[in-house]
């Protein structure tokens, strides 16, 4: 019985295994399929990403070619009809030959864009529309100071005077020209960084009266990083400068290259929205609305060294974005100089001012007061250590304690005549006399006043943006800060290359008689030469 069981399940067993291998086959090829169909699957899917970014590129590349287009007619309508104008529209910050009375808009709904954008629509955009996605930080030509084939964007002195406002009007263009193209505003949720500067470079020969000899020099002038950051809110904006310094410290070494340093030379948060109110608060280091200080010329007019002053402040103003209108500001801040023993909140001033566009003749005019004028950068340093070197000293060459305050005043206007001639007239000066011991002029109270006036006349030379201009400016009781009594100049600046200024300035200086004497804080000034130094300076600029 047991002999006949063994063949039997000898084969049952071998039956049985070959019904498991069928079975595994069968359930194998399922398995297979599917791994198969997913193969597929994955193969579909990334033929369809391929599909939809070609989509995408394809749209990106027809809505460049329109903007192409769009931005190369703008280009050449702005080459037939290049102008020089004095204003920017915000009342106070105006150099001759950089920014246009005109404001950005004629009314607040209006969906215009400055004429900066106009030129070259992408420069200012806050990222890069040629890339897909968002940059958050970008570069623009230096802030403000957009260098074009016209005659509106030459820059020769820039005094940086409401800044604040500049920039605000400059994101208000921004924020046109983005729902102009139906661009996302990202603002929301991100914050932008546009990065600008200049680079620049300086040559000069004096031909010094009285005997002296005569001097030359080539230098490098000015070297500025700007960061201009939008967002995240469309309330709130912030702006600083990064600034190199070329003067030599003689009390750490004589080698000039390498005395270099940099330092913020400008640090502030703007609060407000042109596009939905007039009124904006800023808050930083900057410099104080008070003046204007527009100058076509490479040297600084009498009226910027006297009286421009930077501070540590807060500012309220209200500047409409209209053609004919008034704006104000104010501001508080504490003075370095002071009649007290105590630090305090000490000085501050109101600027106010009209602008107008009457077609022909577009201008701005304006006034302004200031608490101390001895806060002034040209006051606080004189540069003619171990003379009196400035209030801001060091000791003993000069004190921050002052007997009484000095408060100022300041009245100008520009006037921009057919788009082609521009004329400036401006003055500072104090309301009352220094006492004695804080400063002299030929053995009385010094009271220093400065006045700056220009004209100039722009002109496309071989379709390049071209002006020739001439000045007179005069000082009285200002010779402990270095200044002549009166300057004659005139100037040729241009814009050969894009984003470039070549300027070329003669001036010829006239000093304060032989017998003028003066001194600061009881220490001894410059006295009078009677005699006039002539010199020649040639400057290139190059924006970035």
């Amino acid at each position: 019985m047991s002999y006949s069981l063994k063949p039997l399940a000898l084969s049952l067993a071998i039956l049985g295994l070959v019904s498991t291998s069928v079975f595994a086959a069968n359930e194998s090829e399922p398995n297979q399929q599917m791994e198969k169909i997913n193969a597929q699957t994955q193969l579909l899917e990334k033929q369809l990403a391929k599909l939809q970014a070609e989509v995408v590129a394809l749209k990106t590349q027809v809505k460049l070619e329109k903007i192409a287009v769009t931005a190369k007619k703008h280009q050449v309508v702005a080459k037939k009809t290049p102008k020089t104008s004095l204003s920017t529209g915000s009342g106070t910050e105006v150099p001759l030959s950089q920014e246009k009375v005109t404001p950005e808009a004629s009314a607040p709904a209006d969906t215009s864009v400055s004429q900066e954008l106009i030129l070259d629509p992408d420069v200012y955009m806050p990222f890069d529309i040629y890339v897909p996605g968002q940059s958050f930080v970008s570069t623009g030509p230096y802030i403000g100071v957009p260098i074009q084939y016209a005659g509106t964007n030459l820059v020769i002195n820039n005094p940086s005077i409401n800044q604040d406002v500049v920039l605000l009007k400059l994101r208000s263009d921004i924020n046109k020209e983005l729902a102009a193209r139906g661009t996302v505003d990202v603002e929301g949720r991100h914050s932008h960084l546009l990065l600008s500067g200049v680079i620049e470079g300086a040559a000069y020969y004096a031909d010094n009266g009285g005997g002296a000899a005569n001097t030359s020099d080539i230098n490098v002038t000015n070297v500025s990083l700007d960061g201009f950051l939008l967002g995240p809110t469309e309330w709130t904006s912030a702006y600083f400068e990064l600034s190199y310094k070329d003067n030599v410290d003689t009390a750490l070494t004589n080698y000039r290259s390498a005395n270099s340093e940099v330092f913020i030379n400008k640090a502030f948060i703007m609060l407000g929205n042109f596009d939905k109110s007039p009124i904006y608060s800023t808050i930083g280091q900057l410099y104080v609305p008070f003046g204007t200080y527009s100058s076509q010329m490479i040297s600084s007019p009498f009226t910027k060294i006297l009286a421009r002053t930077k501070a540590r402040t807060v500012v309220l103003g209200y500047s409409p974005m209209l053609a004919n209108t008034f704006y104000a500001s104010t501001y508080i801040f504490r003075g370095d100089s002071h009649a007290s023993s105590v630090s305090r909140i000490n000085n501050g001033g109101v600027n106010i001012g009209y602008k107008f566009d009457q077609g022909l003749v577009v201008g701005n005019v304006g006034a302004g007061v200031i608490g101390n004028l001895a806060d002034s950068a040209g006051m606080q340093y004189t540069n003619n250590q171990p003379l009196f070197n400035g209030f801001g000293g060091p000791s003993p060459y000069g004190s921050e304690q002052l007997v009484h305050n000095v408060p100022a005043y300041n009245i100008r206007g520009l006037f921009s005549i057919g788009g082609h001639v521009d004329l400036l007239a401006e003055y500072v000066g104090a309301s009352t006399r220094f006492n004695p011991n804080d400063m002299t002029f030929s053995g009385h109270g010094a009271r220093p006043w400065a006045i700056n006036t220009e004209a100039a006349y722009s002109f496309p030379l071989f379709n390049r943006p071209s002006s020739v201009g001439i000045n007179y400016g005069q000082s009285g009781d200002a010779l402990a800060l270095g200044l002549p009594e009166k300057r004659l100049g005139a100037v040729f600046n241009t814009s050969w290359w894009r984003n470039t200024l070549q300027s070329l300035e003669f001036r010829h200086d006239i000093g304060y008689a032989a017998s003028a004497t003066s001194s600061g804080s009881n220490v001894t000034g410059p006295s009078g030469t009677g005699v006039a130094d002539n010199v020649v300076t040639a400057q290139l600029d190059y924006y970035f």
